[in-house]
């Protein structure tokens, strides 16, 4: 991802580079199209959970951070939402080995970010941006509206349209769209960007899931943290449509964009792998832009 970003900078001017990036983003905004499906219909299966998503559509659209929207919808689903079956519980660990790593891997992230906020402010501010991405994105494509929120709205570090183009090229990658993080790390300090927002958007979440495991059986077993697990899903699909609106800006529209849309949509729906969808739109945008 930090070869495509380089490779990115170098070539973003030329008339090439912009042919190809304007089909991308409509293939960015027919996945967030598609995600926005995919999170209503997995997670906001009630008309009370579907209030939620139209809520946190409008909040996102009205300038509302994405900290309240979550830590809003946790709180208030657990008195409105239905928590669902409890999953499989196993058996408990039999050891504290993992709490004792999440522990010690806690410390030195910790120490990590002392160095950085005596060292570099810069470098400091993205390590904790793509913290708050990371423990504010839930599912694959839900960290769309937490890192657009992020790199766009409060940092301003880049704007919508290097943003769509960002997480296309993390399409191309067969990992997660989290990948995007060295993306938004090289825009802000070129290598060790990549390295910090990388680090940064993983490793949080990594010490917390090792913590948990040692707890897991008290956490699923909680009636309040699953129903404002349900209540924060929910909101996602709301604030990717939100997103999407937003995305919508940047994206050249004309006949050619809207049979790109049509298409990838298509193809989506049939699960074609992205990996390909973007390659053939690539190649295909070389002669319709």
């Amino acid at each position: 991802m930090t070869l495509l970003s380089s490779f990115y900078m170098q070539t973003r001017s030329s008339a090439l580079a912009h042919s190809i990036f304007s089909g991308l983003k409509v293939v960015v905004l027919a996945i967030c199209l598609m995600s926005c499906l995919d999170f209503v219909k997995r997670f906001a299966p009630t008309r009370r959970h579907q209030a939620f998503t139209a809520g946190a559509a409008a909040l996102f659209l009205a300038g509302t951070g994405i900290v309240p929207i979550v830590f809003g919808a946790a709180l208030l689903g657990m008195f409105f939402l239905d928590p669902g079956p409890a999953p499989e519980s196993g058996d408990a660990p039999s050891n504290n080995g993992a709490l004792r790593l999440a522990v010690i891997m806690g410390a030195a992230l910790l120490a990590c970010l002392a160095v950085l906020r005596f060292t570099d402010q810069l470098l400091f501010d993205l390590a904790l941006s793509m913290i708050k991405v990371d423990l504010l994105a839930f599912g694959g494509f839900g960290v769309f509206p937490v890192m657009y929120a992020e790199v766009v709205e409060y940092r301003g570090w880049i704007d919508e349209s290097t943003f769509i183009e960002g997480m296309a090229l993390a399409q191309v990658t067969p990992g997660p769209s989290l990948l995007a993080s060295a993306f938004m790390g090289y825009m802000v300090r070129g290598v060790t960007g990549a390295v910090v927002a990388s680090v940064g958007v993983f490793a949080v979440s990594f010490v917390i899931v090792l913590a948990a495991s040692h707890y897991r059986e008290k956490i699923i077993g909680s009636i309040r943290a699953r129903k404002a697990l349900s209540g924060v899903l929910a909101t996602l699909g709301g604030m990717i449509v939100a997103v999407s609106w937003t995305l919508a800006k940047a994206v050249p529209w004309g006949w050619p964009s809207g049979v790109i849309l049509v298409v990838t949509l298509a193809a989506l729906a049939k699960k074609v792998p992205v990996f390909w969808i973007v390659l053939a739109v690539a190649a295909a945008s070389t002669f319709l832009y």
